[in-house]
């Protein structure tokens, strides 16, 4: 998120809003020194169980030795089925995380309404994001551990966590939702392997994307720039992840000033505020961006 800040800075955003911000925060503090919302700074399985759900975590490793954490909610809050459930398998968005399926309140976040709707609900991370930062013989200091792109994302991720999770369930098939990027991988993954395409009972695309010639996001036009530039400005391993140190004064801006925030995401990602549940803000960037690698990022500017 302060990556994307530091974005909108540079294109004067804040400038003419810096001084409405500081005197409407002058005329009266306690107004809007409000309290973050606690998952802000929990991990995936403690935001599941703080909503009063049972949750899982696993370690499934790719052929070519990522290390990926994967999440399950096996039942639904009043779930009475002990029996076997149908099984769903949630994948984020680019720079997203597993933790985009439950950031809402469980009436308003897909996992929680998939969980109370019956289904064993899984969620994966793709390589190189928060939970998904191990490999068996490389470490994130390396450069060899982050050359890869969404094609192994789709040709590793997606075929092992699916086959991870269809044995340990002992279901012979499931279905797949991916948002953006996690349709992405999931067209590569069923186009590679027509077997395991066979094993989706139902793929839902939401925002699929293949190319991106269209968007208006100015975190896409930026990316515009030429590659020798782009390769300057983010290194050559990992980017846009969680800064730690950052997190607190983050969040803590986005309580109190949660419209704003909401706006600045409007203003990246596109959308409405109207639609948006500023109350959530905080949890959001508590944990968003989750991070890539550069070779992610310059395989989209390419397309």
């Amino acid at each position: 998120m302060w990556c994307l800040l530091m974005l909108l800075c540079s294109q004067g955003i804040f400038y003419t809003a810096g001084f409405t911000i500081l005197s409407t925060l002058n005329s009266d503090r306690s107004q809007y020194w409000k309290t973050r919302n606690p998952e802000s700074f929990m991990n995936v399985s403690e935001i599941i169980r703080y909503h009063g759900y049972a949750s899982e975590e696993y370690e499934v490793t790719t052929e070519d030795g990522y290390i990926l954490g994967v999440f399950r909610i096996p039942a639904g809050r009043n779930s009475q089925n002990t029996g076997q459930k149908p099984v769903v398998f949630l994948q984020h968005a680019f720079l997203g995380d597993a933790t985009h399926w439950i950031s809402n309140m469980p009436n308003n976040s897909l996992g929680f309404v998939l969980a109370d709707a019956g289904y064993d609900v899984w969620m994966g991370n793709s390589r190189g994001n928060t939970w998904s930062l191990k490999h068996k013989t490389l470490n994130p200091c390396q450069k060899a551990f982050w050359q890869f792109s969404f094609d192994e994302m789709g040709k590793y991720d997606i075929p092992a966590e699916l086959y991870f999770i269809m044995n340990k369930t002992g279901q012979e098939d499931l279905y797949y939702v991916g948002h953006s990027e996690g349709s992405t991988v999931a067209f590569i993954a069923f186009s590679t392997y027509p077997e395991l395409a066979k094993r989706v009972k139902r793929f839902c695309a939401l925002g699929p994307v293949t190319t991106c010639p269209h968007a208006t996001s100015p975190l896409v036009k930026i990316t515009n720039v030429p590659e020798p530039l782009l390769k300057f400005v983010f290194g050559n391993k990992g980017s846009l992840h969680q800064i730690k140190s950052l997190r607190g004064p983050v969040t803590q801006l986005c309580t109190s000033l949660d419209k704003f925030c909401g706006r600045v995401l409007c203003y990246i990602a596109g959308g409405n505020i109207k639609n948006l549940n500023t109350s959530r803000i905080n949890t959001y960037v508590g944990h968003s961006p989750a991070g890539t690698s550069v070779q992610d990022i310059l395989h989209w500017h390419q397309v």
